[in-house]
């Protein structure tokens, strides 16, 4: 369906609306961010708010809603049964990370969903929980497959190497968001798949 240039300008709109309630939500929290901070920053009058959200809460929601969904998008692909060298799949994890931690709105969303999402609401909460074990389960999906390969040792049990890195990744980047600049993030995550990679492969 062709998307008309009223509506590309709205969703245009209403994406310039998202980044600015993320910078300020990551800046002064949540609960201390007015409906009032986002529209004087946004330059946007009330009704224009209402025409592409239902509240703050919405807003957020939807911030939250974008943000999983592209780091599931981004995540997908790292596929340990590729059949590619083992060494070339574990410099794409560690790309990947890369490119992640050094996009600042991925930081500011961590913070947000880290430091002040999981308390506000049980929907929220609910929304993380089903994003972690999104990639859990896709990553043991990946792990088996790469066993079936011969890729990997058969026998470690794919659902709690799963767990075991993603629970690791995620310390690792609430440390990160929590602590600023002061942890050597990429250091961390090239410990671990350093670690992982060297634990799991059947040499």
């Amino acid at each position: 369906m062709k998307i008309t240039k009223k509506r590309r300008d709205g969703l245009k709109r209403q994406s310039e609306i998202m980044l600015i309630a993320l910078e300020l939500f990551s800046k002064k929290g949540y609960h201390d961010t007015k409906l009032e901070d986002i529209l004087k920053k946004a330059k946007i009058a009330r009704g224009t708010f209402y025409l592409h959200f239902n509240g703050k809460d919405d807003l957020l929601h939807m911030i939250v809603d974008y943000h999983l969904e592209e780091m599931y998008r981004v995540i997908s692909v790292l596929d340990i049964s590729m059949d590619k060298p083992i060494e070339e799949i574990s410099s794409l994890y560690i790309t990947i990370a890369q490119k992640l931690i050094n996009d600042k709105r991925f930081k500011m969303f961590v913070r947000i969903m880290l430091k002040e999402a999981i308390g506000l609401d049980k929907t929220l909460l609910q929304k993380l929980n089903n994003f972690y074990n999104k990639i859990i389960t896709m990553s043991a999906e990946y792990i088996a497959k790469a066993q079936q390969k011969g890729r990997i040792l058969s026998s470690i049990d794919p659902l709690f190497t799963s767990m075991c890195i993603i629970g690791s990744i995620k310390e690792l980047v609430f440390q990160w968001a929590v602590n600023d600049d002061s942890l050597d993030i990429e250091k961390g995550i090239l410990t671990a798949v350093t670690v992982y990679f060297r634990g799991m492969i059947n040499s």
